[in-house]
């Protein structure tokens, strides 16, 4: 039996015209299955590099947005450290300034 399910008559096997056809049949499905694989590898490639690209926007934007939030705390915290300063100052100008009224009296 061949691998089609066929017996083969003849000793010598199968003649050269058929063992050619079924050649050429077999080499057409190579052919084809390998022009599907390639496509459907261009596709999954094509997939996984929009899909890459998505992520690398997302964490662009992720990227903006934290720099912009490290930013308004930088900024939150010499704000602070500016009132603290100012504060400072001015309490203990007020404190003298009291003083020197109760001085007065």
């Amino acid at each position: 039996m061949d691998f089609a399910g066929k017996t083969v008559a003849s000793k010598n096997g199968v003649s050269k015209q058929v063992f050619e056809k079924a050649y050429v049949e077999l080499s057409d499905r190579v052919r084809l299955i390998d022009q599907k694989l390639a496509t459907k590898a261009d596709e999954v490639v094509l997939t996984l590099a929009l899909s890459h690209r998505q992520e690398i926007e997302e964490l662009q934007e992720e990227i903006v947005k934290l720099r912009k939030e490290i930013k308004q705390l930088k900024s939150k915290k010499e704000e602070q450290k500016l009132n603290r300063y100012v504060g400072k100052k001015t309490s203990f100008w007020r404190y003298m300034f009291k003083k020197m009224q109760f001085a007065r009296k």
